[in-house]
């Protein structure tokens, strides 16, 4: 009966701790040529059926300064909720999307503007990108643009993400792990790189 009583103990043990998985957490330069003009700071923790991202991205250039938080609630692989906060900083100036399911619909509000998506569930957001590679995922949710975008896989461990207007950005991916993205926009290429 001890030995029955031990092993029930080790066992609710085993499942508390598969329970509280340690936060994932890594860090990236954003590099403009040769120069760091920014960092993201990419954090996921997970308990029970839920799951919470946080990715917080400063850039700093003579021309831009930048701010953008992105928060992510997962429940049971379901986004329930996503909140894009962006500024430059000043007081009034920032801009907000969000993301919330309700029911079995999603209400988007986008800069102020209301909308309800046509999706009955979101289970894989751009965010994800940060923490395991896409392995089997051909369309993502952005929650900065409150749409869904097409994410191609182009071998070798690299993604192509599909953005509005023709531009495109590369994920590439190391053992699973995210190691770069190559950004594409107005000022040029840019690159994310992992730094820890």
């Amino acid at each position: 009966m001890q030995s029955l009583i031990r092993l029930g103990a080790f066992i609710g043990w085993c499942m508390l701790m598969a329970e509280q998985l340690p936060a994932q957490v890594y860090h990236f330069e954003i590099r403009l040529g040769s120069r760091v003009v920014g960092m993201i700071d990419a954090r996921s923790n997970t308990s029970g059926a839920t799951r919470h991202m946080l990715i917080r991205s400063r850039v700093e250039t003579r021309l831009l300064s930048k701010l953008t938080d992105i928060s992510c609630e997962y429940n049971n692989n379901v986004l329930t909720l996503s909140r894009v906060v962006r500024s430059s900083g000043r007081e009034g100036d920032g801009k907000e999307v969000v993301t919330r399911r309700e029911g079995a619909r999603y209400l988007l509000n986008l800069e102020g503007e209301q909308s309800v998506l046509p999706a009955t569930e979101i289970r894989h957001s751009v965010s994800d990108l940060y923490f395991a590679e896409p392995l089997e995922i051909t369309r993502t949710y952005s929650e900065t643009l409150g749409r869904f975008l097409s994410l191609k896989a182009l071998g070798n461990g690299a993604y192509e993400l599909q953005l509005p207007e023709g531009k495109k950005n590369i994920y590439r991916y190391r053992k699973g792990a995210l190691v770069e993205v190559e950004v594409n926009h107005a000022l040029g290429k840019a690159y994310i790189v992992k730094t820890g």
